[in-house]
């Protein structure tokens, strides 16, 4: 879907500029996720010692004003929204190499803030949706909230990039902020490595060479035909990904690859 400047999308369901849904305020969009952070206290002795700080998911909320028109009331546009910004009961992370998804799977939010950023995307499910009843609710006045969550902090462009090959194959993430590729080999051989340009590995035996292999780095799964193929991962240094503002080139004794990542960002 293409979106305009100021336009949201969540699963193909339009709001924002140009729509009756008027966006007034977004709270923890382009602000920083929270921290988790693994410190700790020493005791008997002043301060802590250092450890290590990750990005915890992220929560998005937005506040909406919603009239009627020529066409509708504002009730049936809040009806709408809440129809179409249904909470679902779970949600994991779509599968890059499917052709089709399940239902449960994490919604597709999209957005454009401006024309020089272009279109971003993330992955994540509807929390609540709540709206002020009062006299301007009865007489088509609606200020209403929805509350979105991203288990994965990170928001990426919109288009991604595909490179293929097997030796020394150029991936640069533009993005300030660490992407995960999915990786396909279409004629895997029985094992072999995958490595990076800082030196790590995922080594790999036992593959079936009748069908793709196909590794999801953000979920951090491996497959073939469809089922779970991890058994095939036998040591690893580190699962591969592209840091932020790095050109990384990737080596495969596997087969050729068609690596596919977005820019990232935090």
């Amino acid at each position: 879907m293409t979106l305009s400047t100021y336009q949201f999308s969540f699963n193909g369901f339009t709001f924002g500029a140009g729509t009756p849904y008027v966006v007034e305020q977004i709270d923890g969009l382009m602000a920083t996720s929270s921290i988790r952070v693994q410190d700790d206290n020493r005791g008997y002795i002043d301060g802590g010692w250092s450890g290590r700080d990750f990005y915890d998911s992220r929560n998005v909320t937005f506040d909406f004003i919603i009239v009627g028109d020529g066409s509708y009331s504002a009730q049936y546009y809040y009806q709408q929204l809440q129809k179409n910004l249904a909470p679902q009961v779970l949600g994991y992370y779509p599968d890059p190499f499917a052709s089709t998804q399940a239902s449960s799977v994490l919604g597709l939010f999209q957005f454009q803030l401006t024309a020089a950023t272009g279109q971003q995307r993330m992955w994540g499910r509807v929390r609540s949706v709540s709206a002020m009843v009062d006299p301007e609710f009865t007489y088509g006045y609606i200020t209403a909230k929805a509350e979105f969550h991203f288990p994965d902090p990170r928001y990426y462009d919109e288009t991604a990039t595909t490179a293929t090959g097997s030796s020394s194959v150029s991936l640069t993430n533009a993005g300030w902020a660490t992407t995960c590729p999915a990786i396909a080999i279409a004629s895997p051989s029985a094992s072999g490595y995958i490595q990076d340009t800082a030196g790590n590995v995922m080594n790999f035996s036992n593959v079936n060479t009748s069908y793709a292999l196909n590794i999801d780095l953000l979920a951090r799964t491996v497959t073939q035909n469809g089922s779970p193929a991890r058994n095939t991962l036998n040591s690893l240094t580190n699962w591969l990904t592209i840091p932020a503002n790095t050109t990384s080139y990737w080596t495969s004794t596997l087969g050729s690859m068609s690596i596919t990542y977005r820019n990232a960002y935090v």
